[in-house]
């Protein structure tokens, strides 16, 4: 019963929630509109049990003084001061000056702008090894890698012929083929959306149960 259930809801719900995209009935549309409320409080539960676990997993390591114990040390102290911080104050909180805007504006900020600048040297780590002309398919890359780089610094427009030339064939390169492969890749993605959600509704799927 415990795992069956879970799928029998899932298959109702799933397939009530897929009646809205072509059932137009207005009373219809009202009844998918509460159950995408309770969808929202349901995943509002999940990030508490979340917090939850976070807790449970780290601070026994804390406590042993386990492998990287101090950095555990720090996100559970950073974890439990904005919490204190969020629930105090009211709206205010939001305002300048406040230690909930502080944190959120010279804190949360800076560290997340340092972790995607870091990315960067990653991306080029990775476009420095997809870029080595291998075969013709790397080639093509790489060389619409160099046109669109070199027409989008300065050094571009001082190039002698090109300086005209050169920014229309970027602009052609990225409105054209660009766009073209981000479409597939995302039609690519859509259908893999599709085909997920039809294996859970349908039960094939039972990873988000616990299942092998």
């Amino acid at each position: 019963m415990r795992s069956t259930a879970p799928l029998v809801i899932t298959f109702l719900i799933g397939w009530f929630m897929v009646g809205e995209y072509f059932i137009p009935h207005w009373r219809y549309h009202q009844w998918t509109q509460v159950f995408l409320e309770w969808g929202l409080i349901l995943a509002a539960a999940a990030f508490v049990l979340g917090l939850i676990n976070l807790v449970q997993v780290n601070l026994p390591k804390v406590i042993n003084r386990e492998e990287d114990w101090g950095y555990k040390l720090v996100m559970l102290a950073s974890l439990a001061i904005t919490l204190v911080v969020g629930f105090t104050g009211g709206t205010a909180r939001l305002e300048d000056g406040q230690a909930y805007r502080w944190l959120f504006d010279y804190v949360f900020v800076p560290l997340n702008a340092t972790m995607f600048a870091l990315l960067a040297f990653y991306i080029a780590s990775a476009a420095f090894r997809a870029f080595r002309a291998r075969n013709l398919e790397a080639t093509v890359l790489l060389v619409a890698a160099i046109i669109v780089m070199i027409a989008r610094v300065p050094i571009g427009e001082d190039l002698p012929l090109l300086h005209e030339k050169l920014p229309q064939f970027m602009n052609w390169i990225m409105d054209v083929p660009n766009i073209a492969a981000r479409r597939a890749i995302f039609i690519g993605a859509a259908l893999g959306a599709v085909a997920t959600g039809l294996r859970i509704i349908l039960g094939v799927e039972r990873t988000h149960l616990g299942a092998d």
